[in-house]
């Protein structure tokens, strides 16, 4: 005989409301032994999930996806909207998320921000993260699935029709609502920062910091020193600039955007994203790249007089299209010129 509804009951809430267990359905939490943990995958455990700015709105979300490019993928419009594959086996109550459409062999599109995950100043779930669920192409003739369709009961006895898994990309259905659902597509952000299951394979090297002005990604970085005055922080982090002496000291360069008095991601070493004034063309890759007198941009252009000479490191990623390529950053001072 298995076990009973009640011990069932007994069992998960112990286990997910006070983090012990055991299969005694007497035991209460307080009397249970064994602490009660999850294994997890390392692509589980998000480690720039704090660097993820708030997003009261889906327009707040939207931009601080532009913002922060290399932290999250905006998937929120219709014409991105990812079709759900059917679960085999499940009777038509499960569907998942994959970068091609009923190809188990593609990529898992999982990792989705949930609102609770990325909480907003007054502790409010940052909505504007939040999925918004489609039976059919939202880009064409599909319709908004509202969050309380299919619900039945009230109070205690309530219960929703559908949920939504953000860790992987999983639609539930009820057994009750499945039948009005036939083609689902999902809207929403995806989290595509470092994971702990590739930060050994890491090909930058980076900290945390306050920014000190407006910085966009890519932007060439240094720190705030006492020279500076006007009102800026010594150890805060500014554009640099090659012009002057105490405007070349180049530390990094940001992967995230930044505004006055925010946290901002800086990389020191590695292969990364870096903003140039122009779009360098692909024959230019392999040269050496520098810190131009342009606040917070890189040039292939070696300053001539009145600069500091900073080697940013080399271009490899150019394609002429872009002014953000990647660049092998190998930051060194070479010359200040008078």
């Amino acid at each position: 005989m298995g076990f009973s509804n009640q011990e069932r009951i007994n069992f998960n809430s112990k286990a997910l409301a006070a983090s012990v267990v055991d299969a005694n359905p007497v035991n209460q939490w307080y009397e249970t032994r064994n602490p009660f943990a999850f294994m997890l995958d390392g692509q589980k455990i998000l480690l720039e999930l704090a660097s993820i700015p708030a997003a009261a709105n889906i327009g707040a979300a939207r931009t601080n996806a532009t913002n922060n490019p290399t932290l999250i993928s905006d998937l929120s419009q219709n014409a991105d909207a990812v079709r759900l594959t059917l679960v085999g086996g499940t009777n038509n109550s499960t569907y998942i998320a994959y970068t091609t459409y009923n190809d188990t062999t593609s990529p898992l599109l999982d990792n989705w921000l949930q609102p609770q995950m990325v909480l907003q100043g007054s502790g409010a779930a940052s909505i504007g993260y939040a999925i918004q669920l489609y039976d059919g192409d939202p880009a064409g003739a599909g319709t908004l699935v509202t969050t309380t369709a299919g619900t039945t009961g009230t109070g205690q006895n309530k219960s929703v029709g559908w949920i939504w898994n953000y860790a992987s990309g999983l639609l539930f259905l009820s057994d009750d609502f499945k039948a009005t659902i036939s083609n689902p597509y999902v809207v929403g952000f995806r989290y595509i920062g470092r994971t702990a299951l590739n930060i050994g394979q890491a090909s930058t090297v980076g900290d945390s910091y306050i920014a000190d002005e407006t910085i966009a990604v890519g932007e060439s970085v240094r720190f705030v020193t006492s020279s500076d005055g006007g009102g800026l922080t010594p150890g805060r982090i500014v554009k640099a600039n090659a012009s002057t002496i105490n405007g070349s000291g180049v530390i990094g360069v940001a992967i995230s955007a930044a505004t006055q008095g925010n946290s901002i991601n800086v990389v020191y070493e590695g292969k990364i994203s870096v903003l140039f004034g122009s779009n360098p063309a692909a024959s230019s890759n392999g040269q050496q790249v520098y810190l131009s007198t342009v606040s917070g941009k890189a040039t292939l252009t070696v300053p001539t007089s009145n600069a500091s000479v900073v080697l940013m490191g080399r271009l490899q990623g150019a394609t002429g299209s872009t002014n953000l390529p990647n660049v092998v950053l190998r930051i060194k001072e070479l010359v200040t010129l008078g």
